[in-house]
């Protein structure tokens, strides 16, 4: 039995057909919050910003909310109130600081937890006790290095004179990370912050829960001896890190076409993809408008090194991407258009129908193309 979710179009003036189902498979996300729970021996907390991850907060939710969750974390108060609305009774946390006082209030309302970054976050909060008698909740949030959002470790309050109208409970930081040494940056990101966990507690104040490790980190040092991990991407089996997480999401197209060609000519937008034989190619039906091929994998690197790398790859044709088409991977060539993508399915029996599975990041997914829970 198949839950769909699927966006209604109404709007005449907006007609999107888009050929593709986003797939989700409820059991591998199931087996990667068991497998974060058991490698790290911490409470974990789900991030389902950004709707989810694409996969919709509701269906995300509802696949893990008998897993014992210690609490889910968002960026944004559609994304909480969408949680309550769907009857989430756990925890919420609301990892962006906020301060405008209308969203603070819709917070406290639906008693989510605050992460308190700033100082002008206070007297809002204070106003929302006067008028409600409620103590907002809050997890105190520390910049350790992303330079983002959180309190400065060598410049925070005195929280200890906002116990009266502030109920604080718990303490969080997000690591900036490192392309060149990973362990190394982590290590004095956690310095900072626990230098900062020492003033605050020097001051009376319990610091409560403290959570620092995002996926990255939890599948690479556990929780790194704190209360709580913090992962959004592992769940759906996203990890630049090896692991026993499962793959959870995909996409899924059909062949339209399948035609041949001769060795020597030129496929595709500026004629990039050139043949080096005789080949069998499938035209499939999706392309950057589903989300296909957006994101370019690592930062961005102009060293001479990478510059000659990247001409030889393109000498050589190297595929910038490969489907799998059954049971058997094949090279996507030339452009990745819009709307379309060629694949080379010269050692592959393919007809058109085949269904095409295609790796690819949910957050990219237009939101017109049908989500599948099965």
């Amino acid at each position: 039995m198949c839950d769909e979710l699927f966006f209604e179009n109404t709007d005449n003036n907006c007609c999107f057909d888009k050929n593709a189902t986003l797939v989700i498979k409820k059991e591998a996300i199931v087996n990667n919050v068991r497998y974060i729970k058991k490698t790290t021996e911490a409470k974990v907390i789900a991030v389902v910003k950004e709707n989810g991850y694409g996969l919709g907060v509701a269906n995300l939710y509802n696949i893990i909310k008998d897993e014992d969750i210690y609490m889910y974390a968002v960026t944004s108060s559609c994304e909480a109130v969408a949680l309550r609305r769907e009857g989430c009774k756990t925890d919420i946390l609301m990892l962006t600081p906020i301060s405008d006082f209308s969203e603070l209030m819709m917070m406290v309302t639906h008693n989510v937890v605050i992460a308190l970054g700033n100082k002008n976050q206070i007297p809002e909060l204070l106003y929302i006790h006067e008028l409600t008698g409620k103590r907002p909740r809050v997890h105190i949030q520390i910049d350790s290095g992303l330079g983002r959002y959180g309190f400065n470790a060598d410049d925070l309050p005195y929280f200890k004179n906002y116990e009266d109208f502030i109920s604080f409970e718990g303490c969080f930081t997000h690591l900036a990370g490192s392309n060149s040494n990973y362990k190394k940056s982590v290590e004095k990101q956690i310095r900072v912050f626990k230098s900062a966990l020492e003033r605050i507690r020097a001051t009376g104040v319990d610091t409560g829960i403290c959570h620092v490790a995002n996926s990255k980190a939890s599948l690479t040092f556990g929780s790194l001896g704190f209360d709580a991990v913090r992962v959004g991407s592992a769940l759906l089996g996203k990890s630049s890190v090896k692991s026993g997480l499962e793959e959870a999401v995909w996409l899924e197209s059909e062949v339209f076409s399948v035609y041949n060609r001769q060795e020597g000519e030129h496929i595709g937008y500026s004629g990039e993809a050139y043949l080096k034989r005789d080949s069998s190619l499938a035209v499939v039906r999706v392309g950057t408008g589903c989300g296909i091929g957006l994101i370019q994998k690592g930062t961005m690197d102009f060293s001479f090194c990478s510059i000659v790398k990247n001409l030889m790859r393109r000498i050589s044709s190297d595929p910038v991407l490969s489907v799998w088409i059954n049971g058997r991977q094949n090279p996507v060539i030339g452009r990745i258009g819009v709307s379309h993508m060629t694949v080379d399915v010269t050692e592959c029996q393919v007809k058109e129908g085949d269904v095409v599975k295609v790796q690819v990041n949910p957050l990219l997914v237009h939101p017109y193309v049908r989500r599948l829970v099965v």
